[in-house]
Formats: C-alpha cells, structure tokens, sequence
C-alpha cells in the first residue's frame, strides 16, 4: 500500500503548490518550492528508512524523482535558486533543510557532488539565522516559528551526524534566544500569542520541543495537552511528524522540564513585543515593530488582553489564504488592517504598509509601565505624535491605557478601535465583554456620549466566517491635541 502511495506522489506532474507556480514558464512543473522540497524530504527520507522493505523499483522511482525535480535543479542552478535562498523567514528553512537532508539520503555516493550542495544550504540557512534578532522572536508569529525550526533543526541534526560533529547549525550565537522563543507564547487555558499570521490555538511540536531541550537547558515545555498529536498538521508534513516519534523516543530520557510559573513581565526589546502576566492568569501583550514585518499586519502600537484563557480583545491572527491575501488586496482584509487591531483610527485614515511605517520608540521598564510612540505608522503629516503608555498591575491584571495625538489643530481627529469577537453590552460608562468563562470591563475617567458597536465577519485561516466586533469611541480632541485614558478590568 506505501508503494502504491509513493507511486502515485512520483507520478503527479508537480510537486509544487499551484500558486508558487508560473505557468508561462516551459519547465513549470520544476518548481523548487515549499511543498517540492519537502515531498523530496519525505521521500527520501522514507525510502532509506525502509531500504530493505521496499522494492527496489520504488527505491530507484524515488531517486529518480527527487533528482530531476529537485535536487539536479537546485544544484545545476546559480545562486540564488530563488528568493528563499537568501530569505530570512521560513520558506529559507523549510526549502534549504528539505533539499539539505534529501541530499544526505540520496547524494552520498559523490562525496565531491554532496559536499558542494550542502555548502550552499549551510550559507543558505545562515539567512534564515539572520531573520531572528537578537532576542530570538520569530517575527513571523508562533506558527511559522515552529514550521521553519522543525525543518532547521531536521537538517541540522542530519548534518551534524553526517560530519562527525564538524559542523553544528545549533552553535550560532543567537540558537540559544531562538529555542527558548516558544515558551514565552503560551498560557494559562493554551491560549497563545498571535501576532502576524499566528493563532491564539497554536499547538506545539513535541519531537522539536524535546530536541531543543536537550541542546539548551533553559527550555522549558509548555503543557503536554498543548502537544499537536501526529496526525494534526493538514498538510500532513513527514518531517516534524516523524520526529514527534523520533525525537521524543531519543531525547526524552529525563523527565522534561516542564514550563514553570512565567514571570510577570517579559519585555523582547528587538522585537518590541512586552508580555506581562498577572497572578491571577490575565494577560496583555503588546508590540511596536513596524508595518513590514515578514507575514506583516498593519499593527505597530496593538495589544491583545486574555483571561482565564480567553481572549476578549483581539489579535485574530492569520486568515484564510487566498490569492488577495498575498496580492495588492493584502490590507483590505480585515485581519491585516489596522482596523482589525486595537489601534485608534486618525483622521479616518489606517496604518499604512511598509517598514517605514514604524514605531520610533518602545519603552518597557519591567514593572508593568509600557511607552509606545507610533504615529508614523499612519503616514499622515497632520499627525505630529501618537503616544501609547500601558501600565498593567501584576496582581490583578488590571491595565491603564493612555492614548495621546498630536497634530494639525485644523485637521486632527482620533476615533479608539477594539476588537472582540464578543458582542459587548454598554453597562452606564462602561463596556462589559463576557467570553465564556471570563469577562471583563472597560472603564473610562470620563463620562462617553456615543460609543459603537459594529459588527464585522472575520474569514479565519480555515476559511470559516467569525462574527466580530468593533468598539469605537471618539477621542475629545482641542487645538491640535487630543488624549483618552482607559481601564481593562
């Protein structure tokens, strides 16, 4: 039956995802891309797994395959093959360490030939390094973390092994920030942060997690029921699957150490990401960051707030994958607009897109008091300044957001966004949010006369419509200035 499923794979016409693919192109159906590389990963791993078990009709099939579609492309062509060859996001990972390990499977009877392709991955993986700053936040969110380590660390091993130890992926000088990056995003219920194209349900790998923690003593495992079971990845990938058996069964001989109580205050100074959790599990993450950012949304200045392991203001995280998702329409999609983040909207306008739109100024003093400047992410020269102060209370979770404009006396106004996929309920001056376990209260110094409610659907990575809600208020403004302070409790 595994013979006739590997058949059928050698047998389609590409490897590649339809829309990695120009058709204009002659040799269209050699397209090195995710979906490409990672079948070669699979294959190759597979068939040297089961040497004895297989035909070798199906053996020979395989390397067939794998050669011509991927690993004779790769290595006839200049550097670099594509973008991702000198990408610092996961694509780079994911291609680089598939073709590197299909290459120690199936390349090893040319020494010269091997050695060769996988200098190039080696300097090629270097990219990817550099995609990570030095504090070892993945930028691209949660998710896309665990895509592309799960693929690093693969190869990393195999080319570890394969030169006796000469050439460890591990030792460069941030790995140790990037390992422990993981456990900074989970909390109480299995809530996890979502910024970019994340997921506030992400579930982790256990083979990568118990791989990490035998490299670096300071990682730590989320909760096991966290754990993605083996089956659980839709696109069915070989490589952090079989690890999850692997892995697991080779590194797990002590007891892991599981995730401690977290500290209060986590500030990622080179991200601009401050998480802060109260003793009684509340939780509120922010960011600075700017508007270019690899799988970017419009959200430099944004927070999300949780409790009881549910979060009532929103980062929605990735939506459903389409070709306007990836196009000109990108920031038309709720999700990616900073109207479906909780960020003010100045003179009717939203955040623009584009590493210049960016924070100036992130501040966190590990007591609870957060400074964000970020007016230039809106591009509008009728706004001098925009200041965010967060102060959250480690006790009781309780938050104090300050929000201050600056701009043209004639022209400024400010209107407050947040998002919630509760239907909230105006209790005298206060918004009242209720989950399903837990609610919360926004509370304003001042008496508001009109605030709004709409309603918004929201088509999440699955491709299913969520109801959502946004919050809106307008800021008093006078002269030029405007300010609004707020309370979650």
């Amino acid at each position: 039956m595994l013979e006739e499923v590997i058949q059928g794979i050698c047998n389609e016409v590409c490897w590649a995802l339809p829309a990695h693919v120009n058709r204009e192109n002659n040799d269209w159906e050699i397209t090195i891309d995710l979906f490409a590389s990672e079948t070669a990963q699979s294959l190759s791993e597979i068939i040297s797994l089961l040497n004895s078990e297989l035909s070798k009709e199906i053996q020979n099939l395989v390397r067939e395959q794998v050669y011509r579609r991927v690993l004779e492309p790769f290595y006839q062509s200049e550097s670099p093959y594509a973008d991702w060859e000198r990408g610092t996001n996961n694509w780079c990972a994911v291609c680089a360490g598939s073709i590197g390990s299909a290459a120690i499977y199936l390349m090893n009877d040319n020494e010269d030939k091997l050695n060769t392709c996988l200098d190039r991955i080696v300097k090629a993986l270097k990219w990817y390094m550099k995609g990570f700053p030095a504090d070892g936040t993945c930028m691209e969110g949660l998710g896309y973390y665990t895509y592309g380590m799960t693929y690093f660390t693969g190869f990393a091993e195999q080319l570890f092994e394969y030169t006796h130890g000469k050439i460890n992926l591990l030792a460069a000088k941030n790995c140790a920030e990037i390992a422990v990056f993981q456990q900074k995003c989970y909390f109480t219920g299995g809530i996890t942060l979502s910024f970019s194209d994340g997921s506030s349900r992400e579930k982790f790998r256990i083979g990568l997690t118990c791989y990490l923690a035998s490299h670096f003593k300071e990682v730590e495992v989320p909760d096991l029921a966290l754990a993605a079971g083996v089956l659980e990845d839709p696109c069915a990938r070989w490589m952090g699957a079989y690890r999850d058996y692997s892995w697991t069964k080779k590194y797990m001989v002590e007891p892991l150490q599981v995730q401690a109580a977290r500290k209060p205050f986590e500030i990622l100074p080179d991200a601009q990401w401050a998480v802060f959790q109260s003793a009684s599990g509340a939780v509120l993450a922010a960011k600075g960051g700017n508007n270019g950012e690899p799988h970017n949304h419009n959200d430099v200045g944004s927070f999300l707030y949780m409790k009881e392991g549910e979060m009532l203001l929103e980062d929605l995280g990735a939506g459903e994958y389409t070709k306007e998702y990836f196009g000109e329409g990108r920031y038309e999609i709720l999700c990616n607009s900073s109207l479906g983040h909780n960020v003010p909207i100045v003179n009717n306008r939203f955040q623009k897109a584009g590493k210049q739109y960016t924070c100036d100024n992130f501040k966190g003093d590990g007591e609870g008091n957060i400074l964000i400047s970020y007016g230039k992410a809106y591009g509008d020269d009728s706004l001098d300044s925009l200041i965010r102060m967060i102060h959250f209370v480690p006790s009781s979770g309780v938050t104090r957001i300050e929000d201050r404009f600056w701009g043209n006396k004639n022209k400024l106004t400010a209107t407050e966004n947040l998002v919630t996929r509760y239907e909230p309920v105006i209790n005298k001056n206060e918004i009242l949010i209720r989950g399903r376990k837990a609610s919360i209260r926004v509370q304003f110094e001042e008496y508001l006369e009109e605030i709004h409610f709409l309603p918004r659907i929201h088509t999440d990575h699955e491709g299913k419509e969520q109801r959502i809600w946004l919050i809106q208020w307008e800021v008093p403004v006078k002269d030029g200035y405007g300010g609004m302070v707020f309370y979650i409790k």
